[in-house]
């Protein structure tokens, strides 16, 4: 099997998971694109990678309705909710114990181009990384100009191994 076909197989399955609980991946993704390959590059199995897109679509949501929660900007739940806020990315790692790529950083990133198998580099926000796994999680920073199935904005989980350089902007030593 192919590395397109087992993308394609695994997506299948997303589906299937987020048609389970009535969330249409065609409806949400044409919407707010979620970085499913991001997920597949980063070996997350298709339950998790569609809890994780239903999180990030509702959060998504709120955000367009104005109704997003005020406790947290990284809660997913609506604004009034009960309990405890939930992160719209699970199991970050906890204060502290942050990866080397630090919130506010920025990492250029290589993206192939699944189409014409070409590379374009993108500078990528960073909100925090994971050195055990090897992953850097963050927003796309500037406008693709080669892969159209991306844009500004665009919530992204990136290997270390997909990373050509870094900067960490920030006040100078005086």
């Amino acid at each position: 099997m192919t590395m397109t076909e087992s993308y394609e197989v695994w997506l299948k399955d997303v589906e299937d998971a987020l048609s389970s609980i009535n969330m249409p991946l065609s409806e949400w993704q044409k919407n707010w694109a979620f970085d499913f390959q991001g997920e597949f590059n980063a070996g997350t199995n298709a339950n998790d990678a569609a809890m994780k897109a239903n999180r990030f679509w509702w959060h998504e949501q709120n955000k367009a309705i104005q109704k997003e929660c005020r406790l947290s900007g990284d809660c997913w739940l609506p604004r009034g909710h009960q309990g405890r806020c939930q992160p719209v990315i699970q199991n970050r790692p906890k204060r502290g114990q942050m990866g080397k790529y630090k919130k506010g950083d920025h990492v250029k990133i290589e993206v192939e181009d699944k189409h014409f198998g070409a590379s374009e580099w993108m500078w990528m926000l960073v909100d925090y990384s994971d050195d055990e796994q090897q992953l850097v999680f963050g927003q796309l920073d500037n406008e693709p100009v080669a892969n159209t199935d991306m844009k500004l904005g665009q919530q992204l989980a990136v290997s270390y191994a997909k990373i050509r350089d870094h900067q960490r902007f920030g006040s100078t030593p005086g």
